[in-house]
């Protein structure tokens, strides 16, 4: 019952629901409660659960610090399975995303933050010989994270293109958002602001597509602050 809760409430969070759907499993239980009575018991796949699905809305909603440290929480409860779980599978390419990240911010870590990009990748490359229609648009972004990381915009700008064309065609909404939206970073820094703009834009109409109305309010405000810089103002 744990993991149907879990995807409950996180279905609710990105919705921007305020609603605790432990509630029906056990009177008074959230989900932080959860996690400690399963950390006490030793229950390790429900533990590393939790982390996961905490990790993925903080990277979706844009609480990247907070997302690096359910990352290295989950790193204290190993998958028992390594067989190719949609949920791991999710979390390979999300920790790919977050690595590429902080590996932009060329702090003392940067090596280790590299590496976790890299790791995902070399993934996502053995998987999409196997499935192309559901891994090539995980893979097509997190190398254009990796060319932006390397400064090298020829690729990052084909492959961010690829990743958002992969994702419409394969009807993945929520991923050509992400895409749209992490496109849309890479123009803003580069001081493409039009570029950026259109980009945001576009990943709105794809979250609002998704029912992600906690990801929409945030893109709203990038929106608003990016907008001034434009020159063709909408």
């Amino acid at each position: 019952q744990i993991p149907s809760t879990l995807k409950h409430q996180l279905t609710l969070d990105l919705m921007g629901i305020k609603q605790n759907s432990f509630l029906p499993y056990s009177q008074g239980m959230t989900e932080e409660s959860c996690f400690t009575r399963c950390h006490s018991n030793n229950e390790i796949s429900v533990c590393r659960l939790i982390c996961c699905k905490k990790k993925y809305v903080a990277f979706l909603t844009g609480d990247l610090d907070v997302a690096a440290k359910m990352y290295e929480l989950c790193q204290d409860f190993p998958v028992v399975f390594t067989g190719r779980l949609v949920n791991t599978i999710i979390s390979v390419f999300i920790d790919g995303l977050i690595g590429l990240y902080f590996a932009r911010k060329h702090r003392d870590d940067e090596v280790k933050w590299t590496n976790m990009g890299l790791e995902a990748i070399q993934s996502f490359r053995q998987w999409v010989k196997s499935s192309e229609w559901n891994f090539s648009n995980k893979l097509y972004l997190l190398e254009a994270e990796f060319y932006f990381l390397r400064g090298d915009d020829e690729r990052a700008i084909h492959s961010y293109h690829a990743a958002i064309k992969v994702a419409r065609e394969h009807r993945f909404v929520h991923e050509e958002g992400l895409a749209e939206e992490k496109a849309a970073t890479y123009f803003l820094h580069k001081n493409r602001h039009d570029d950026a703009m259109r980009h945001f834009i576009n990943s709105k109409k794809c979250y609002e597509r998704w029912g992600a109305h906690t990801i929409v309010q945030r893109i709203d405000k990038a929106i608003a602050i990016l907008l001034p810089l434009c020159t063709g103002r909408r």
